[in-house]
Order: C-alpha cells, then structure tokens, then sequence
C-alpha cells in the first residue's frame, strides 16, 4: 500500500509537468504560427505592371519672323572730280631750268625721224603724245650740250617698246633722260589694209642749253 501512494505521489507531479510542457509547447507553437501569419498579411507583392506618367516636354518650335527689309542705303557722298588739266595744275611743280623744246636749239628738242619711217599711203609717223626730257643737272652745271638718237618699236595700239639708244654724244650723258622721254611718247599706228601694225623708226633728242 505504502508503494502505490509513493508511485502516486511521484506520478502526480509528473503529469503536472508534462501537463504544463506540452501547454508551453503548444503556446509557442500557436505564437509563432500568428506571428508568421501576420507576417504573411503584411507582405504584399504585386506583379501587376506599374504605369508611370511620362511628361514628354516637347519643345515649340517657332517660325522665325523675317527680317523687315533693310532701308534704301543713304547716297554715297558726292565728290567733285575736277578735270584731268586741274588736278595736273594742282601738283606741286618740280623745280626744272627752263628748257624750250624745239625752238632755236634752246634747250632738249626733237630731231627728225630716222631710218624705218614708212611715208606710206597713211602719212608716216605722227606722234601723238611727247614728253619733254629733263636736262641731266650736271650736264646743266657743266653747261654740256648733245643729243641722242633712239631706235624704236611702235606698237598696234601707238605705244613705245624696246627703246635703245643707237648714237649719243657725248656718249651715256643724255641716254638715261632720253629712253625715259621716248617711253612715254604715243603715236599714231601704222595702218595697212584697215589693219593696224607695228612698225620700227629712230628718233634723235637734242639737248642744247639756253643762250644767255
């Protein structure tokens, strides 16, 4: 008898346990399982495709204005062109000794016309502009006199080319003054059948001083 109370009393206390183990188990249990569930609630995944409003900011383009049509320019100045003889009067005048140009032997002059003239149907040559030569300055100090024959061709249009100096006394005083009067002379073309040709011819230059 005395077993079985002490089994009894044993036995008890056991199931007390157990009783209380397996309702901890069971509330843990039961916790977990709510807490994942809530869990679960909470966590909300969507698949579905999400629309996202795009501001497409489109630039307008505008027309430029075209521009008002530009004023009438103002008149250019006017300006006074004097005649070719005025504005020659108006330059300052170099200083140059007088010189007569084909009078009494006073000064540089004109000679004749020499070999290749054509006295032809046309009248021969006719000079249609002349320069008067510069007297050399020591030539006028040393009170030298000379002259200087000149060959050269006439062109189609009366122009002077490849002048050379074909007799000088005294020799290469009055050559350099000479070419550069010749050079700048212009006569007439010579005409054959309507057309115009060059032609060649020589020229003497005298340079003689004034008689005092």
């Amino acid at each position: 008898m005395s077993n079985i109370i002490r089994s009894g009393t044993s036995i008890i206390p056991a199931v007390i346990i157990t009783f209380f183990l397996f309702l901890g188990m069971y509330w843990l249990v039961t916790s977990s399982t709510h807490d994942k569930i809530d869990d679960d609630d909470q966590i909300s995944i969507d698949f579905s495709p999400v629309k996202v409003d795009e501001e497409i900011n489109q630039k307008q383009r505008r027309i430029p204005k075209k521009p008002p049509p530009p004023k009438d320019p103002p008149p250019p100045p006017k300006m006074k062109v004097q005649q070719n003889q005025q504005v020659v009067n108006n330059m300052p005048t170099p200083t140059v000794p007088a010189l007569d140009l084909g009078v009494g032997g006073d000064g540089p002059f004109l000679g004749g016309m020499g070999a290749g003239v054509d006295m032809g149907q046309d009248g021969g040559i006719i000079p249609i502009v002349t320069i008067q030569p510069n007297y050399p300055r020591k030539a006028q100090i040393a009170k030298i006199e000379g002259w200087v024959e000149i060959g050269f061709t006439i062109t189609e249009t009366g122009t002077v080319i490849n002048p050379k100096v074909v007799k000088s006394k005294p020799a290469r005083i009055f050559d350099r003054e000479a070419i550069r009067a010749i050079l700048k002379y212009k006569f007439k073309p010579k005409i054959v059948d309507g057309v115009a040709k060059t032609q060649y011819t020589t020229q003497t230059i005298e340079f003689a001083l004034a008689e005092d």
